[in-house]
């Protein structure tokens, strides 16, 4: 599958010869593609965590909570997320937490207060209670105790994380490939057939994941509408090979 993998990506004349594809071959190509991207996402994500998590751990202060509420330190402390303009506050005397607006305008992650952690989202402002057991004091020496273990947490939590999101990125890429291999073949009156289109359009994951691992490794501006330019360009130029007797 790296080889229909490499094709897909390099060559736009594979896309005809690929046709002989079952569907099965087509689908596993579809898992192998997800299970690349998932591998290539925690490699990165490994690589992250550890150069960045000491940074960030050595910025924390000491945090107190006493059977799941914050009570120390007694004034906001705002703890800056390395590389990602982002902070989380702990206030144990707040009375109210952030609005919406306070949240995206001070890029503000979670802010923790009482036995409460609150977030934005699209919705406004959710929050989630603190376990009631809880009863610790994150001190430096205990956060450089137990780096491995955050460092094992957080990666474990990427992995089914990224494992969900890589998939719906996957779904929604295969839906807009097949939208543009539809019109496209309606614009070139084309002989496809449903499974050429849908075996296209599975084939086309090849140069979006490589679109979504460059845009992870160092950024693609605007990347969904360049997912959209990558696939009109890669279409345009597959029709344009297209044997005379298939056209």
């Amino acid at each position: 599958m790296l080889f229909v993998y490499l094709q897909s990506v390099f060559s736009f004349r594979s896309y005809h010869r690929f046709r002989t594809l079952g569907p099965w071959r087509t689908a596993f190509f579809v898992f192998y593609i997800w299970l690349l991207g998932l591998l290539l996402f925690n490699i990165w994500f490994a690589l992250k965590v550890h150069q960045e998590l000491p940074v960030f751990l050595k910025s924390v202060p000491e945090v107190t909570f006493e059977k799941g509420v914050l009570t120390g330190p007694d004034h906001a402390i705002s703890v800056t997320i390395p590389q990602a303009d982002l902070s989380i506050v702990f206030d144990a005397q707040a009375k109210e937490p952030p609005t919406q607006e306070d949240f995206l305008n001070k890029r503000i992650m979670a802010f923790v207060t009482g036995n409460r952690v609150y977030m934005p989202s699209v919705s406004g402002v959710q929050s989630r209670t603190l376990p009631p057991l809880v009863n610790a004091t994150l001190s430096q020496q205990w956060l450089q105790e137990n780096e491995p273990t955050i460092r094992g947490t957080l990666q474990g939590a990427a992995f089914f994380g990224s494992a969900f999101a890589l998939g719906l990125f996957l779904l929604f890429s295969f839906l807009l490939a097949l939208s543009c291999v539809y019109l496209w073949s309606g614009w070139k009156r084309a002989k496809l057939s449903p499974a050429d289109v849908l075996r296209w359009a599975a084939l086309l994951q090849g140069p979006a994941l490589t679109l979504w691992l460059v845009n992870l490794w160092w950024g693609v501006p605007l990347f969904l509408f360049g997912l959209f330019i990558l696939y009109m360009i890669y279409i345009q130029q597959i029709f344009n090979l297209m044997p005379e007797k298939q056209r």
